[in-house]
């Protein structure tokens, strides 16, 4: 053990039983057998060329093995720092300290036996330890994961009795973050008159008073679309992970989509999640996804972090394509009803628009959150406005438009009431508001266009905050 250079290899092993553990009863086994493959290459191309560098195999193979470490397992620490620190800050960090470590094997001549011998040794016992823990998460969470993928994937729309020639095509514009009037008035002395006035010339009914249920996006879709408050899933699940991976599956298999398609409706998907059997549109990395092997442990990694926020849509990017994809609906005809969901990450940060939605691809800093924040939901205000005219405009049949934010900007100087604070605003073709009220939740959207277009009965729930039903 003390001249074989097995630590390398072993590393790659433990990380893919790393990932597997974490993503559990998702993990793909043979799209994490490539991965294996593939890291095993690696870790021998690596060794091969530290071991023409520096010369000595064991020295070498240490180098290597501590280099590889960052490399792997880039994410975990970053998840710990990101409210602190952004990539562009850490990455220089991770390579100033690999070259670091490489620098000082290369300088040594120490032999270093010892610390081979205890790094094959540490990464033996730690895979031992995964292999564990992946048997145990796995019939876990499996046995609750089962369960709960029937509730949603079971569950059906009742029969309704509709015409489709008197449905409304749906356009429900989801704008990420997107406070209130009221809260901009409150915490920024913003005064959104401007918007209110042409949302009140269009005859849209604004929610003056209007708070979400959750402050946590996939929490906030869930619950909307499915119409319902969501169980504590978290004190099921232990981890974050798995309990994303629910939230994923409810909002694939949600209510509204049923009720909706049940009517006859084609469901247009413009967002980051699976929905009505339609892929998503964009990533968002701070909703990782279990089911997505590959692209989970590419997200581990700083090398595959860094290939993914070049090759992946910029937030400023996935905004326009769905305000455009939006628009080109909008003229297209249609024999069926449709219901598009566009999700805007607007004004959500990163911030790419001033004031006068002039677009920085690199982003604006230098200043406060909340100015940043404010000129991109300025700016965020005229792109809707300009939205909703096309839309109206050029509808092939009457719209029903709903621009609603999912939580508020959550800026950390600001209070609970401003993180549940949203923009609530509805147009109904007839005009027929007496079923919305001024501190509506998104959880009664759906509910009452079900009544009011679907000819269904459901009971208003109670608004309410963060709000957990038993599971």
């Amino acid at each position: 053990m003390a001249t074989r250079i097995l630590h390398p290899f072993l590393l790659i092993t433990f990380f893919t039983l790393y990932c597997w553990k974490q993503t559990s009863y998702f993990f793909n086994i043979q799209k994490g057998l490539i991965a294996w493959v593939l890291g095993m290459a690696i870790a021998a191309l690596g060794y091969a060329f530290y071991r023409l560098l520096i010369k000595h195999p064991v020295r070498a193979g240490a180098a290597w093995t501590l280099t590889l470490l960052p490399l792997l397992f880039y994410a975990p620490v970053y998840n710990m720092l990101q409210n602190t620190l952004r990539h562009r800050h850490l990455m220089p960090v991770f390579v100033v300290l690999i070259v670091t470590i490489f620098l000082f094997f290369f300088r040594n001549k120490k032999h270093f036996a010892t610390l081979n011998t205890y790094l094959n040794f540490l990464f033996f016992i730690l895979i031992i330890f995964e292999i564990f823990n992946v048997f145990r998460s796995y019939q876990n969470d499996k046995i609750w994961y089962q369960r709960i993928e029937e509730q949603y994937t079971e569950s059906t729309a009742p029969p309704l009795n509709v015409a489709h020639e008197s449905l409304p095509d749906v356009y429900y514009i989801l704008l990420d973050a997107y406070t209130s009037p009221t809260s901009l008035k409150k915490y920024w002395n913003y005064d959104s008159a401007e918007l209110l006035n042409f949302l009140n010339k269009k005859n849209f009914f604004v929610a003056d008073k209007a708070h979400s249920n959750y402050d946590f996006t996939p929490q906030c879709m869930l619950s909307t679309f499915d119409m319902d408050y969501i169980p504590h899933y978290t004190t099921t699940t232990k981890r974050k992970l798995m309990t994303m991976a629910i939230y994923r599956k409810g909002i694939e298999h949600n209510k509204t989509v049923k009720y909706f398609q049940q009517a006859g409706y084609k469901w247009h998907n413009l967002s980051p999640f699976d929905m009505a059997e339609q892929q998503r549109t964009y990533h968002v990395i701070r909703i990782p996804d279990a089911s997505k092997t590959l692209r989970y442990m590419a997200e581990m990694t700083l090398p595959g972090r860094g290939i993914l926020d070049i090759t992946d849509l910029k937030n400023y990017q996935s905004n326009q394509l769905i305000i455009n994809e939006l628009k080109s609906i909008s003229i297209s005809k249609s024999i069926q009803p449709r219901f598009v969901y566009g999700h805007l990450m607007l004004p959500h940060g990163p911030y790419f628009y001033n004031e006068k939605c002039e677009l920085n691809p690199k982003g604006y800093r230098g200043k406060p959150e909340k100015e940043l924040y404010l000129a991109q939901l300025q700016c965020t205000e005229n792109m809707l406005t300009d939205l909703v005219d096309t839309i109206l405009k050029n509808a092939t049949r009457p719209p029903v438009i709903i621009m609603q934010g999912d939580h508020g900007s959550r800026i950390k100087s600001l209070d609970l009431e401003e993180h549940f604070s949203i923009l609530y605003a509805i147009y109904l073709p007839d005009g027929e508001y007496s079923d919305f009220y001024p501190d509506i939740s998104p959880v009664n959207t759906f509910r009452i266009l079900s009544n009011h277009y679907l000819n269904t009965e459901l009971e208003l729930l109670e608004d309410k905050k963060n709000h957990f039903i038993p599971f």
